[in-house]
């Protein structure tokens, strides 16, 4: 990585705007949620199948986040493209990992739909940022990136196309 691409392309890339953008999405919906809890409420599926579920999805949504960031953190130092592992399976596992299991996992707790569409929202956001992060990888990686984004899914995870 040369110093004028190091400025651009950063360790979190563009997750902080889409965060940030989130977070703004996410305190009128809690607003809304708390004063108009019963509209909102997912009251036909038992609260104990969607407390397992928010528990199965945070247990596995969170050590996935600590190894992924682990293992891109160590590449990034090396300037090296992930290809193997969970980003043979997804170009952007941390993002997945937030937007499909962390996210839902901590909001099914609180029995909302409304609260629900946070992830949704997230996802939208992802969808229209990324290309940036996208773009900047292309010039940094060529065609080893071009290849590689040609043939992972950008957030959903094809686990049938795992190589070590």
């Amino acid at each position: 990585m040369n110093n004028s691409e190091n400025k651009k392309l950063t360790f979190w890339g563009l997750s902080p705007i889409i965060f940030i953008i989130t977070i703004l999405y996410t305190i009128p919906v809690i607003i809304i949620n708390y004063f108009r809890k019963p509209i909102f409420e997912i009251n036909f599926i038992p609260y104990s199948i969607l407390i397992t579920l928010a528990i199965f999805l945070f247990c596995i949504g969170i050590p996935l986040y600590i190894i992924t960031l682990k293992v891109l953190k160590n590449a990034y130092k090396k300037q090296e493209l992930l290809t193997n592992g969970i980003f043979s399976i997804c170009r952007n596992p941390l993002f997945a990992e937030v937007i499909f299991l962390i996210l839902p996992g901590i909001l099914l707790f609180f029995t909302s739909w409304l609260l629900l569409t946070i992830p949704c929202f997230m996802y939208i956001m992802f969808k229209i940022f990324i290309n940036r992060e996208e773009t900047l990888l292309e010039e940094e990686f060529g065609q080893e990136y071009i290849k590689y984004k040609n043939n992972t899914s950008a957030i959903f995870p094809k686990i049938w196309k795992y190589k070590k």
